[in-house]
C-alpha cells in the first residue's frame, strides 16, 4: 500500500506541470484569437473614408488594436491576430485585392516593433511610466512603418500595372496623408488605451 500512495503521489507530481501547460496554451489560443475578433471589430464598427488618389483608406481603430495585441502578445501571436483580424475584414468587405499587403506587413510590423518594444520594457526594469512611454514611442515606430511599406507596395503595384515610376511616386505621394492621418490616430489611440487594455490583460494572465 505504501508503494501505491508513492507511485500515485508522484503521477499526481508529474501531471501537475502537464495541466498547467495545457492552461497555458489554451489561454495563448484564446487571448491571440480575442484579439484577432477585437482588431476585427475595430475595422468593421468605425471607419471614415480618407481622400486619396490611390485605393480607398479610411481612418479606424484596427492598428490601434494591432499596437495594443503588440504590447500584451508579443511579436509573434500579434502577427497571428492582426493577419487573421484584418485578412477576415478585406474577405468580408470585397478588398480581396489588399490581402497580400495587409498579410506581409502586418507580419513585418507586428515582428519588428515587437522586438523594439521587449528591448524596451527590459529597460524599464517594471517602471511602468517607461512602459507607457515604449508603447507610445512603439506605436509611433508603428506608423512610421506602416507609412513606409505601404508606399513601398502602392508603388510596386502601379508599376506592375504598367505605370512609370514618376507616375507612381506621384499618385503615392499624394497618397501620403491618409497614411499619415490613421498613424496619428494609431499614436494617440495606443496612448489613451494602453494603461486600461493592459492592465485588463494581466488581470487576465494572472487570474
Amino acid at each position: 500500500m505504501g508503494k501505491e500512495k508513492m507511485m500515485i503521489m508522484e503521477q499526481k507530481r508529474t501531471d501537475a506541470p502537464d495541466r498547467g501547460e495545457v492552461k497555458s496554451s489554451v489561454l495563448s489560443v484564446v487571448t491571440t484569437a480575442f484579439f484577432a475578433a477585437v482588431i476585427f471589430l475595430g475595422i468593421q464598427s468605425f471607419r471614415i473614408p480618407l481622400p486619396a488618389a490611390v485605393g480607398t483608406p479610411f481612418l479606424h481603430f484596427g492598428h490601434i488594436f494591432v499596437m495594443l495585441a503588440i504590447v500584451c502578445l508579443g511579436g509573434k501571436r500579434s502577427a497571428a491576430a492582426g493577419v487573421l483580424g484584418l485578412v477576415i475584414f478585406d474577405i468580408l468587405n470585397g478588398y480581396i485585392h489588399s490581402i497580400p499587403n495587409v498579410f506581409v506587413s502586418t507580419i513585418i510590423k507586428c515582428l519588428l516593433v515587437g522586438v523594439v518594444f521587449n528591448m524596451m520594457k527590459k529597460r524599464a526594469a517594471g517602471d511602468r511610466k517607461k512602459e507607457y512611454t515604449a508603447a507610445v514611442i512603439c506605436a509611433a515606430v508603428y506608423g512610421v512603418l506602416n507609412i513606409a511599406v505601404d508606399f513601398t507596395w502602392s508603388v510596386g503595384e502601379l508599376m506592375l500595372i504598367g505605370s512609370t515610376l514618376g507616375a507612381a511616386l506621384a499618385a503615392e505621394i499624394t497618397s501620403i496623408p491618409a497614411t499619415i492621418i490613421n498613424a496619428g490616430f494609431t499614436v494617440i489611440g495606443t496612448g489613451l488605451l494602453y494603461l486600461p487594455v493592459v492592465s485588463a490583460y494581466r488581470r487576465i494572465i494572472k487570474g
